[in-house]
């Protein structure tokens, strides 16, 4: 399907004032990429009135700490998707440096590498959703832009030679040049740089930017590396956490028994459990009933149970909507929407603790042994129980 495509010239714009003395607009520099090309998204605000403007500079991170909601979808968009917590929210981790004032007359340019929360290699269209609100002080009103751009899948590879000047950015003196560099070298992992990448997880300014590098690269090495860089890492850390998620993410069971120990020494951070059981499958139940029987992990173990993909946890989680604990039921409720896609309640609302249980044993004793069951990445709609 060919789809009308919006560029530079023909972006969408608001005004973010109604005095009209400062104007934003999201745009893009053209409309068709090749495979593996960075794709950047900018975003224009101008001041046309007398006075300065405050600005915060942005965090390329997390564009929802700039005042910037970004989404990216292919185009048209799946019937169902997970939900890609990444690409809004925000996170602070301190407080955002204030730029030097926009005067009057002047703008500020800034963009943003849509390859970073998702991929956008696979050839066809996509749509660009992204919204920026009340970053100036005292301005008010919000600029929204739908843009369109496609992935050529018939255009040759994006040359690999085309990241060189990258990876020379990364000695820059300007730190937010530094950054901008790695992100995009993580976003992208062109092999050619493959000691480039799995260094990172080495170096102290880019290590935020490793588990993502080793990833995508996704290759003997970097994967051996990303099981080293959790090893290293303490519990708790971005590097180690994201390390046992795309480590569950391959599907290869030798890191299971590195992921099972995170679970079992770090129970209490419900990640290090949901990524074992995603990984480990029914083989984790025995090891999520213990942690189900510590009440400082019990309901990190629930909720992983959701992540097993195992139709014999679905028993057990039944019988733990009858718990006294209210977290627990829910935590239950919750896994089994994973595991089932079905709801004892309407768009996914939980009814009492006891109506769920009747409900659900119900269901079991007559489509328990049939049903499909679901991995936890295998998001879809959520159908009522009959």
């Amino acid at each position: 399907m060919k789809t009308r495509l919006l560029i530079a010239g023909l972006c969408a714009f608001c005004t973010i004032s109604t005095a009209a003395q400062v104007t934003g607009e999201f745009y893009m520099e053209k409309e068709t990429f090749a495979p593996g090309e960075p794709v950047f998204l900018y975003f224009k605000l101008s001041n046309h009135g007398p006075d300065a403007i405050r600005l915060m500079s942005p965090d390329i991170d997390q564009p929802g700490c700039s005042a910037n909601s970004i989404t990216v979808t292919s185009d048209p968009p799946p019937a169902y998707s997970c939900p890609n917590f990444a690409e809004t929210g925000c996170v602070l981790n301190g407080t955002l440096k204030p730029l030097p004032p926009l005067l009057p007359g002047q703008s500020d340019i800034q963009r943003f590498l849509l390859n970073f929360n998702r991929e956008v290699n696979d050839p066809g269209d996509y749509v660009v959703n992204a919204s920026h609100f009340d970053i100036p002080i005292g301005a008010g009103g919000e600029a929204q832009a739908n843009l369109h751009f496609r992935v050529d899948g018939d255009a040759p590879p994006y040359p690999a030679a085309k990241f060189q000047p990258w990876a020379d950015q990364l000695k820059s003196s300007d730190p937010m040049k530094r950054f901008e560099a790695a992100q995009t070298l993580a976003s992208l992992a062109p092999r050619s740089l493959e000691d480039t990448l799995i260094g990172f997880a080495a170096n102290p300014e880019f290590r935020r930017y490793a588990p993502l590098a080793l990833h995508r690269l996704n290759t003997p090495r970097s994967i051996e590396a990303m099981a080293n860089m959790v090893k290293a890492n303490g519990p708790g850390t971005w590097e180690q956490m994201e390390g046992a998620r795309y480590l569950a993410e391959t599907g290869d069971r030798q890191w299971y028994p590195l992921l099972l120990e995170l679970a079992l020494k770090n129970g209490k951070i419900s990640n290090y459990p949901a990524y074992a059981a995603e990984l480990g499958g029914e083989t984790m139940l025995p090891d999520l009933l213990a942690l189900a029987n510590n009440p400082d992990t019990r309901l990190q173990a629930v909720m992983a149970m959701g992540s097993t993909a195992s139709r014999q946890a679905i028993p057990i989680l039944i019988d733990l909507l009858k718990s006294q604990d209210e977290g627990v039921s829910w935590r239950a409720a919750y896994s089994l929407r994973l595991l089932t896609h079905r709801s004892a309640g309407p768009k996914g609302e939980a009814h009492d603790p006891q109506t769920d249980y009747r409900m659900w044993t119900k269901w079991w004793q007559n489509e328990g042994t049939s049903a499909p069951i679901y991995k936890d990445t295998e998001c879809g709609e959520t159908a009522p129980l009959q």
